[in-house]
């Protein structure tokens, strides 16, 4: 099967990227806690922050308990946070821990030398 640019680059980093863990030995995340991981560093990069209600609302992901379960999950992983906004201690927003920044940059180095790898060839 032939391969195209953008699909060999984004194999190259899909294997980069699974080399890279910034968890403790043996521990993973679960697929829907990656996704719902990326939601959150999303809208915090949009400056859109996502409150617990509003990622438990995330239906097209899984039910409002397992997705629960699974922030519980990426809190003790110490992955998430929650804080309040303002005045206002009901509205509880997730927060990416600096271990989940360093995830995310860790995600950012694969692809540039993904990038760069695709230049060289």
């Amino acid at each position: 099967m032939n391969f195209s640019a953008a699909a060999n680059l984004y194999g190259q980093f899909l294997q980069l990227a699974q080399s890279v863990s910034t968890l403790p030995p043996g521990l993973t995340l679960s697929p829907l806690e990656a996704v719902l991981l990326q939601e959150v560093f999303l809208r915090s990069r949009d400056k859109r922050p996502l409150t617990v209600k509003e990622a438990i609302e995330l239906k097209h992901l899984a039910s409002p308990s397992t997705l629960h379960k699974r922030i519980t999950q990426l809190r003790k992983l110490q992955l998430l946070d929650t804080e309040h906004h303002g005045s206002d201690h009901r509205t509880k927003y997730l927060v990416l821990t600096p271990h989940a920044m360093t995830h995310f940059h860790a995600l950012g180095i694969a692809m540039q030398k993904a990038l760069r790898m695709q230049t060289a060839d």
